[in-house]
């Protein structure tokens, strides 16, 4: 298997890759086409935004990508997908270890150390699961256990809709730590990532994003004591 990071929304692996975007029809795969495109290309995100692509045979097979944030030493995981064939799970292990030693590249560069920690947000678990369902999860829940991910439980993690206007869509977020944590350390490199993702990638506004902030306890309301 092989590798290729793709720089440029015009490059043919772009649009082969967002081909297997659109075959997975996942209820976590939610955004256009813009996005990864605003991403790759607007000057705020476009040279901390891995956009790694999984080959075999030169057919694309797996797909991850990931938001840097330099000031806080994180990353944001956004999308980590692979092709549903016998090998999907080897390709899964194969990608995101990839993207970790891509993510590890830029925080070497800045600040010549491993990233801080990854965060990953993934569809919140039903309250009521059938049988088909409760695998699902199960096996998401062993997948990112395995590579080190944990859930955490201190923030109410939403996720913005892009109408800009709902109170946002609960999430279960995981984090990787690579050092030890406390929720004052790691909750500001969550707002950070946050923002840099949602404010600056998707170009949603500024007051939206702040009030969901707000609404998680990452950020005090103005005129709060």
């Amino acid at each position: 298997m092989e590798f290729t990071i793709v720089k440029s929304s015009q490059e043919p692996l772009y649009q082969e890759a967002l081909s297997l975007y659109d075959e997975k029809l996942d209820i976590s795969l939610y955004e256009d086409e813009q996005i990864f495109r605003q991403s790759l290309e607007n000057q705020y995100t476009k040279d901390d935004y891995i956009f790694l692509v999984g080959l075999e045979e030169g057919e694309v097979v797996s797909l991850a990508t990931a938001h840097y944030e330099a000031t806080t030493n994180s990353s944001f995981l956004i999308y980590l997908i692979a092709r549903n064939t016998e090998e999907h799970d080897t390709l899964m292990d194969l990608t995101l270890e990839e993207v970790k030693s891509e993510i590890n590249k830029l925080a070497n560069r800045v600040h010549e150390r491993d990233v801080n920690f990854i965060m990953f947000e993934v569809p919140k678990e039903p309250e009521e699961l059938d049988e088909e369902t409760d695998q699902i999860i199960r096996d998401r829940q062993t997948f990112l256990n395995r590579h080190g991910f944990e859930k955490q439980h201190e923030i109410p993690y939403l996720r913005p809709d892009f109408d800009g206007t709902s109170p946002g869509i609960p999430k279960d977020l995981y984090i990787k730590p690579n050092l030890e944590l406390t929720k004052d350390i790691y909750g500001t490199s969550v707002k950070s990532n946050y923002i840099l993702k949602y404010v600056f990638a998707n170009k949603l506004s500024r007051s939206y994003i702040y009030s969901l902030l707000e609404t998680m306890n990452l950020r005090k309301a103005p005129h709060s004591s």
